[in-house]
């Protein structure tokens, strides 16, 4: 986990994105500024992410633990938001870490696009990237991400190529969304299930989001509602997460709610909604959630929906009416 949060730090100039170089995370936290960051690229764990760099700069633990191959690429022709990290810890082994959902609104659609997308762009470049970072060794490989990079994480692992499988230890999903019933009913998915860890919080909406074939351990959790999917909130003792025995009734009821909606739905009805919802969510002309909170953005999001189409306008009423319908109560209990 520490590891999978880590790849929310920007290291754009910091972290070298050849394969062939690498940075101790001492060297890399001395040249890191984080003032220099966009303001509008800084998600909501910023600063938190800081110190947690801070510490692991500090620590005995992470000290001889190198860096390389960061790359961060948000595309909005390709509903793509992109970022990834290789670690080389002290024992030779390799870690992956893929970025989970950042704060721009092309990240977020993506997250949409795989309720219907056989494969997005994001989780191709995933498969594009392992192959690449650890193509040419022989080192014993993990996989890790937080929310949307413990999908790309999973997915990789079962389209690299052969050799690269092979090398594969353990992948780590912390509170990931899940898969098409296609890829969880292939062959190379039963076969990858047992080196698939899954980790959710009690209130998990992001990690219950379309199949899973594996067990998830859940995690107790110290925020309220949709803040347990930030890992900072997750309860540990010493080394080891604190595990509840089921979730809370109001992550169920959510669970229950948002995936009713989308077993009702064909793949063009979700498809339709997502473009709708994503149209409406883009008129104010804003790249990240943040800035669509401000009141001013209120009024081009209202003008926005009542231009949608008749058939968008249609999908998007039965949407509400079965999350309604399906989830009555589940964001007051």
């Amino acid at each position: 986990m520490i590891l999978s949060q880590l790849g929310y730090v920007h290291l754009g100039g910091v972290v070298p994105e050849s394969f062939d170089e690498e940075i101790s995370i001492p060297d890399a936290y001395r040249r890191y500024r984080p003032d220099d960051v966009d303001v509008n690229k800084r998600i909501l764990t910023f600063e938190q992410d800081n110190t947690l760099f801070r510490k692991l700069a500090e620590s005995r633990r992470f000290r001889g633990t190198t860096l390389r191959g960061f790359v961060c690429h948000v595309e909005s022709d390709e509903d793509m938001q992109f970022s990834a990290l290789t670690c080389r810890l002290d024992d030779g082994s390799g870690f992956l870490a893929f970025r989970g959902t950042d704060g721009t609104v092309v990240g977020w659609k993506e997250d949409f696009n795989l309720s219907f997308m056989q494969q997005t762009a994001g989780q191709e470049r995933a498969i594009e990237y392992l192959n690449t970072a650890f193509g040419s060794d022989d080192q014993p490989i993990r996989l890790g991400g937080h929310s949307k990079g413990g999908n790309f994480a999973i997915f990789s692992s079962l389209y690299c190529n052969e050799q690269i499988r092979d090398r594969i230890v353990n992948i780590y999903s912390y509170d990931g969304p899940g898969f098409r019933d296609e890829v969880i009913g292939s062959e190379v998915y039963k076969n990858m299930l047992p080196r698939i860890k899954c980790f959710i919080p009690q209130v998990s909406i992001v990690g219950m989001l379309l199949g899973n074939s594996s067990e998830p351990k859940i995690v107790k959790n110290s925020a309220i509602g949709i803040k347990q999917h930030f890992a900072y909130n997750w309860e540990l003792k010493r080394n080891r997460f604190i595990l509840a025995d089921k979730l809370k009734k109001s992550g169920d009821v959510i669970n229950k709610a948002i995936s009713g909606m989308l077993e009702d739905f064909s793949d063009t009805e979700r498809e339709i909604f997502t473009e709708s919802l994503f149209e409406i969510l883009q008129a104010p002309d804003k790249e990240t959630l943040k800035e669509l909170t401000k009141l001013r953005s209120y009024p081009s999001i209202i003008k926005a929906i009542s231009k949608l189409k008749p058939e968008q306008q249609a999908v998007m009423k039965e949407a509400f009416r079965k999350i309604a319908q399906n989830g009555k109560g589940a964001f007051f209990k």
